[in-house]
């Protein structure tokens, strides 16, 4: 879909800027796991929230501000906090009601993931501990990093993606698990139960990096 393609260029050269000046990491290298993370999220949305955060970006691009190294420093408030004082000035204040969606999306999201971490705990545990509390500054959990993207985005594109959050869940289905799957499937496993079990089958070996931010995979299939 274009909006997609869209979304994840923009993001990449974002990306790429982070740091700007200092050590790459060796995640900005690898464009392709980029993509396919990314895809993985973009694919389970809905086209209308598609489009919503693709004006974010464009608008974000527009005014100079890079909003995946503003989601970095957001994470950063929970597991580096003394850093996060040096930098807090970088991301711009976000409103009350932006705050309030942000956490609403991510209560539910978090639920979401809460079940798929009993479900599937191989798969869903091996990227990052679960809740905020567990953050350190070796590990960002699914909560801190899950919320710090959130904020990134408009007033708008977080209403809609309520909505539709709460209209998937209206209808049984979990836009979490919905992601976890596209995840998954970019390593070529046929669904989750697949997934799960190879990585059963491997428990001793490194198990699948299934995370959802940038760069932030590695997998244990050949």
């Amino acid at each position: 879909m274009k909006a997609i393609d869209e979304i994840i260029a923009m993001e990449w050269e974002m990306f790429q800027k982070v740091n700007e000046g200092g050590p790459r990491a060796s995640c900005q290298e690898d464009k392709a796991t980029f993509e396919g993370m990314r895809r993985g999220q973009f694919e389970a949305w809905s086209d209308s929230v598609l489009e919503l955060y693709r004006d974010d970006l464009k608008r974000a691009r527009n005014d100079g501000r890079n909003l995946v190294e503003e989601k970095y420093i957001r994470m950063m408030e929970h597991t580096s906090p003394e850093e996060y004082e040096l930098l807090r000035e970088r991301v711009p204040h976000v409103t009350e009601r932006t705050y309030a969606l942000a956490r609403a999306v991510s209560g539910k999201l978090m639920k979401q993931t809460e079940e798929l971490f009993r479900q599937f705990p191989r798969v869903s545990g091996a990227g990052r501990p679960l809740h905020s509390e567990e953050d350190n500054c070796w590990a960002t959990s699914v909560e801190t990093y899950q919320l710090g993207e959130l904020l990134t985005y408009s007033e708008t594109t977080l209403e809609a993606l309520e909505k539709y959050v709460a209209g998937l869940e209206r209808q049984g289905v979990s836009l979490a698990r919905n992601i976890l799957e596209n995840s998954v499937g970019y390593y070529g496993y046929e669904n989750l139960e697949e997934a799960e079990r190879c990585a059963a089958a491997r428990e001793k070996e490194p198990v699948c990096h299934l995370t959802l931010e940038p760069g932030g995979c590695s997998c244990c299939k050949d």
